[in-house]
């Protein structure tokens, strides 16, 4: 069996090799993230009151919209780091590695200290969380506490996955992300069976994933060697900073905008509708989520493969590539979510023990938007490889305002299922066309650099 997947795998070149090895070990890591979300979400829904549900379904999504709190260090760290792997410079690599830790881990004390200015100087520091109860003000303002201090902790513990995807071993991610789903499938449920309090279920599930990749960081970078090289060194470069800061600051806006355009929907919604619709929307959204995760664990090797392709000359197989993951990202997602939006009904039944299915409007746009997302990802790894990041930003950032506008006005008039609306139009109109413009230039000008060298 072993001699047969070697000769399968030798048709294939080193590059789509390392691709695929990532892709395998993602979608184990997203099965295991997908059976604890199908755990997870109906017992919270069954043993938490309504607002207390909405509020962890909030303080979850809000993972996703924070994840622009390491200030974009992280991805100047992948597009850095891969040209220098690329390059074979070890010593620049190390570099790379001790800035961003010291970026990281400034950014996760900056974000404490912002929150803390939240706190002393906001009227209501709660109003991001809607309309919540007297009585249970003191533990969602506990558990949202609780909630910055590990999201703080995590951003530079998770920044060795960033330094595993730039080298070309995701498997690593995988494995990581795996081994932090299983354990929040424990721990959850042990602490809803206790009827612990909220902050005590936000570190059962957050608490869980950043004591994973604590430990997952520091056995990847003692078996790579850089765990001893980075105590021998001389501390990070003042130049590594800079140069990090400089690319980050990029991607910084690039994720400040994905935030408010892609994972805004928990703020407008409990600001507009309240806590009680969100929950339930939450849920549904979670269902073609773990579809998306499904679809991004093939994707989560791409970016440094085009990024590698693109540097070392090799614009047909970047080409053959990109063409060959759209044509089947639209193939594979649009089936299963046709396929999810069918049987939709039956799902939150028997799953959430919903009484009323969700309308059809909400599961379509959740469908379409799912389709639209894992296709956006696709050029958006290709174009961040090719490291043209300043015409992203202009799109991403008129994108980002016309879709967080949009969902304001949406919601209001339309119900909960405007937000996922408002992101659609935003995206077709403004980001759609502005990418095939920046894929067409990116083939043409390295075409054009390799004919003159």
């Amino acid at each position: 069996m072993s001699s047969v997947a070697a000769m399968l795998l030798g048709r294939f070149s080193p590059r789509t090799q390392r691709l695929l090895g990532t892709a395998v070990a993602s979608y184990a890591a997203r099965l295991a993230s997908a059976l604890s979300l199908l755990i997870t979400i109906p017992l919270a829904r069954h043993s938490l009151s309504v607002e207390m549900f909405g509020v962890w379904m909030m303080l979850s999504s809000l993972l996703g919209f924070f994840s622009f709190a390491d200030l974009g260090v992280g991805n100047g760290v992948i597009s850095r780091l891969t040209a220098a792997h690329a390059r074979g410079d070890r010593s620049e690599a190390l570099a790379i590695m001790l800035a961003g830790y010291s970026c990281t881990a400034a950014a996760g004390l900056l974000l404490l200290l912002a929150t803390g200015l939240w706190v002393l100087l906001s009227a209501n520091p709660l109003s991001f969380a809607g309309d919540v109860p007297a009585e249970r003000r003191i533990e969602v303002a506990s558990a949202f506490g609780s909630f910055v201090l590990l999201l703080a902790i995590n951003v530079p513990a998770s920044l060795a996955q960033r330094f595993q995807l730039a080298t070309q071993q995701g498997h690593w991610v995988g494995l990581t992300q795996g081994i932090a789903a299983l354990s929040n499938l424990v721990a959850v449920p042990l602490a809803l069976w206790f009827e612990l309090s909220l902050p005590s279920l936000v570190f059962a599930s957050l608490g869980c994933t950043v004591l994973v990749n604590l430990l997952s960081s520091l056995t990847w970078l003692s078996s790579r060697g850089y765990l001893l090289e980075m105590r021998a060194s001389q501390g990070p470069s003042l130049v590594a900073i800079r140069a990090i800061l400089r690319t980050g600051a990029a991607f910084f806006v690039l994720q400040l905008c994905a935030a408010f355009a892609f994972q805004s929907d928990a703020l407008v919604i409990a600001q507009v509708l309240g806590q009680q619709s969100y929950g339930d929307f939450a849920a549904i959204q979670r269902v073609f989520l773990a579809v998306s995760t499904l679809a991004g664990a093939a994707l989560m090797g791409l970016w440094p493969a085009f990024g590698d392709a693109l540097n070392s000359g090799d614009i047909p197989w970047a080409r053959r590539m990109l063409v060959k993951a759209l044509a089947t990202g639209a193939a594979v997602m649009g089936g299963i979510c046709l396929a999810l939006i069918a049987c939709m009904d039956w799902l939150t039944a028997v799953w959430l023990h919903m009484s009323t299915p969700p309308p059809l409007l909400l599961t379509s746009m959740f469908g379409i938007w799912t389709v639209i997302d894992a296709l956006g990802n696709i050029t958006g790894s290709f174009l961040n490889g090719s490291g043209l990041l300043r015409g992203q930003l202009l799109v991403a950032v008129a994108m980002a305002c016309t879709a967080f506008a949009g969902k304001w006005w949406a919601v209001a008039a339309l119900g909960s299922w405007g937000a996922v609306l408002a992101t659609i139009v935003a995206y077709l109109l403004i980001s759609v066309p502005a990418q095939i413009v920046m894929i067409r230039h990116v083939l043409t000008n390295k075409r054009q650099t390799l004919r003159t060298t």
